[in-house]
């Protein structure tokens, strides 16, 4: 029993519960602000079932991309994280490999059982999951690239194909540059184990490029996080006091620490502040689609 136990606080530790939350918020925020889960979307008797059934294929797909990632990053976490239960003997590899590959099909049948269109969208990021982890991970961009655009499609997956969807590629796209930025800076973080290991990250780029790299694609988020308000008119007054309230003294803060010449010394903090500016841009969409349904 203690076993079991011990299996199951593992797996849920490699599924990294945080993330795969953030994700599901993700999905069924996109699916509340196009409209989704309304009678004419599927008809008043499934709306509750498909909006669960796709938040949960979403959640799935994004614990089974930690799951592999930390299957193949076992040599790597040794050092940069050496409490990982597959680092620490807790869970076996073999354990975390049919783990990986229950949620991989869960994921797919949650989506197949709301319409085989979902089957196929949920297909995309388990099979970049998998190319990110044995191939993409180990190059200088491609990866941050594609994990970024997985936390982009997030946002957009439970709204597809609602025709509103329109209405969240400004957000998607401040979603990619955000996690752009973390992404380098997790690399960075990670410098050392993924260097002990013999792999090449955007951490092996010379540290200004890196510095110009987070600066310039930061300056694009600041620029356009007006634009769903402001330029587009998607979203309204709430929305822009949220981003000045919340979002701008964080993007502000991770930036004052990227443009440092010892930047990589708040590797951590920076990556910790990213996810909280990504947390509170949604909720700045939340809160404005709450005042006006008031």
């Amino acid at each position: 029993m203690v076993n079991v136990v011990k299996i199951i606080i593992s797996c849920v530790k490699i599924a990294r519960p945080l993330n795969a939350t953030i994700a599901g918020c993700a999905v069924s925020l996109g699916m509340w602000l196009t409209g989704f889960a309304s009678p004419a979307a599927y008809g008043s008797g499934a709306v509750t079932r498909n909006a669960v059934l796709l938040i949960l294929a979403a959640v799935a797909a994004t614990a089974y991309g930690n799951a592999v990632n930390d299957l193949l990053d076992v040599e790597t976490d040794r050092v940069s994280h050496p409490n990982r239960p597959l680092v620490t003997g807790a869970l076996g590899t073999d354990a975390a490999a049919v783990f990986a590959a229950a949620l991989a099909v869960l994921s797919l049948v949650s989506a197949a059982a709301v319409s085989l269109f979902h089957a196929t969208a949920a297909f995309i990021p388990l099979a970049l999951l998998t190319l990110y982890s044995i191939r993409f991970k180990r190059t200088r961009l491609a990866g941050n690239i594609v994990v970024a655009v997985l936390t982009a499609y997030a946002l957009l997956f439970g709204s597809l194909p609602h025709p509103n969807t329109k209405i969240l590629f400004a957000p998607a796209l401040l979603a990619f540059l955000l996690n752009f930025c973390r992404e380098m800076v997790k690399d960075v973080q990670d410098a050392e184990g993924d260097k002990a290991a013999g792999l090449t990250t955007s951490a092996d780029l010379p540290r200004p490029a890196i510095r110009l790299s987070l600066t310039l694609a930061g300056c694009a988020h600041l620029a356009a996080m007006w634009a769903p308000s402001l330029i587009l008119g998607d979203f309204g007054a709430v929305y822009t006091g949220v981003c000045v309230a919340a979002v701008l003294p964080l993007h502000i803060a991770w930036m004052t620490l990227a443009i440092r010449a010892d930047f990589d010394k708040y590797a951590g903090r920076m990556a910790a502040i990213l996810k909280a500016e990504m947390i509170a841009g949604l909720a700045a969409l939340a809160a404005d689609k709450i005042i006006l349904t008031l």
